[in-house]
């Protein structure tokens, strides 16, 4: 059994006490606020009886506060410009409290100094406590958690600093784009400009090198060597853990970044691509990559086209029917149906006078049915294929086995049944199938899976537990 060594005093003890303590007069200074307010009107008139137990309590309370927090600041750790603020507005707070006590026992001779004082109060008591909260938190802790119109509104819409823009993990920055962010969700509560916790500062790499009261944190290329890294390793109950106990701790994936990254000598603008990886970064980075929406991915083929039939598009388009071009200069053709619920299965004809062309096809919520499949069939440079929210039931789907470069098929909200689904087996360039609602069993949706191990399934989360039990039956039957 680990023996843990207490090394606390009573001043620690006591000033630690602080933000405990320290709600008890806001509280008490509130009810008194609203107690002077109504005790101003006749039929509340009664209530001033209460204010001398209530004003004296508060101050009592705020006085007792300013103690705990001038202990709790000789613990160090703040930065000092904020923390004399706070302790002045404290110490105001406390001031003002005890003199609005006395201007109680003594409203006949003051009455109108107690209104002024009360307001001068509550003046004194939000600032004390934002400032509190800055220290605690930073002084951004509430202005980032502004809604956008509130943030438009004061003038603080500001951009998110060193905000990733990269697509592939390759071209991600080590440090500014994957360790900064880790640092600044774990560490930087405690180690920023406003709260030097160790005198340590985190925001940037310059500061991390310079290190805190204890001396440098890191050491190139020696990870397990470097404070920064090793107190992360710490067991919870440890005084020296970081981030300390109570506050989420560093993932596996976020420690073997931080290792990577010192062992690398702590780069700064440095891609992932420049730098050396080892076989665990690389399952790591695998997990970071950016994955593009299932309905945002495009697969334009590599060859070119001859251009499509001004006469075609144009016949299409009188049924409301949208043909755009997949890309500026590009002849191969987009076709949306999105604003033409009647198109049906004597429209699809329309479509291959654009065979060539068409590789994305939307006919969502449409009046197509299973006859649609004969002319899909002839498309055979179809990309993406949409048919959500229509009438097919998949008789007749085996005729998109011609079209060998399908990519993308959203059959979600549609009768679909499991003879259909498998029949996509043969499509074997298939990467997406959205299959929500639609007339699945767990069992095809297994087997289609195990002959497309690429494939990625969107099942949408509906019939989760017919397929859980149907795993759970699999894995007792497997032992």
């Amino acid at each position: 059994m680990r023996l843990l060594i207490s090394s606390g005093s009573w001043s620690m003890f006591i000033g630690r006490s602080h933000p405990l303590l320290v709600h008890l007069p806001i509280g008490i200074l509130i009810i008194a606020f609203i107690l002077t307010l109504l005790a101003r009107r006749e039929k509340w008139q009664h209530v001033q009886t209460a204010l001398p137990a209530v004003l004296l309590a508060a101050a009592v309370s705020a006085i007792f506060s300013c103690i705990t927090g001038y202990l709790l600041s000789l613990d160090g750790g703040y930065e000092e410009k904020l923390l004399q603020t706070h302790k002045y507005l404290g110490i105001g707070v406390a001031v003002i409290s005890t003199a609005l006590y006395l201007l109680e026992r003594n409203k006949h001779r003051f009455p109108r100094l107690q209104l002024p004082a009360a307001l001068l109060m509550v003046l004194l008591l939000s600032a004390a406590g934002h400032y509190g909260g800055s220290l605690t938190h930073g002084d951004d802790y509430l202005t980032q958690a502004m809604p956008a119109p509130l943030q438009r509104i004061t003038g603080m819409n500001k951009a998110v600093a060193n905000a990733a823009t990269y697509t592939n993990i390759g071209d991600a920055r080590l440090y500014e784009d994957l360790v900064r962010p880790v640092l600044t969700n774990r560490c930087y509560g405690c180690h920023n400009e406003q709260k030097l916790k160790g005198g340590l500062r985190l925001e940037s790499i310059a500061l991390i090198r310079k290190g805190g009261e204890h001396g440098p944190v890191l050491k190139d290329s020696l990870p397990e060597e470097s404070e920064l890294f090793k107190r992360l390793l710490l067991p919870e109950e440890d005084e020296h853990r970081m981030p300390p106990k109570g506050k989420p701790s560093v993932t596996p994936q976020e420690l073997e970044l931080l290792h990577w990254w010192i062992a690398a000598g702590a780069p700064a603008n440095k891609t992932v691509k420049e730098l050396e990886k080892t076989p665990r970064i690389v399952a790591v980075l695998e997990g970071m990559q950016p994955a593009t929406p299932l309905d945002k991915q495009e697969f334009v083929p590599e060859e070119s086209t001859g251009a499509p039939s001004e006469q075609k598009m144009a016949a299409l388009e009188a049924l409301k029917v949208k043909v755009m071009p997949v890309g500026a200069g590009s002849h191969y053709l987009m076709v949306d149906a999105i604003n033409a619920a009647g198109f049906s299965d004597r429209d699809m004809q329309l479509l291959l006078g654009l065979k060539e062309q068409l590789i994305w096809l939307d006919l969502s919520g449409t009046a197509v049915t299973d006859s649609a499949f004969a002319v899909l069939g002839q498309l055979k440079k179809l990309t993406r294929l949409d048919l959500r929210n229509t009438a097919v039931k998949g008789n007749g789907i085996k005729a998109l086995g011609n079209c060998r470069e399908l990519r993308y098929l959203n059959l979600a909200g549609t009768a679909v049944n499991a003879e259909g689904l498998l029949s996509l087996q043969q499509n074997k360039k298939l990467q997406q199938l959205y299959v929500y609602q639609a007339g699945f069993t767990p069992a095809a949706l297994r087997q289609l899976q195990q002959s497309l191990p690429k494939l990625k399934l969107d099942t949408g989360g509906y019939r989760l537990q017919q397929l859980a039990s149907d795993t759970v039956i699999y894995h007792k039957v497997s032992g």
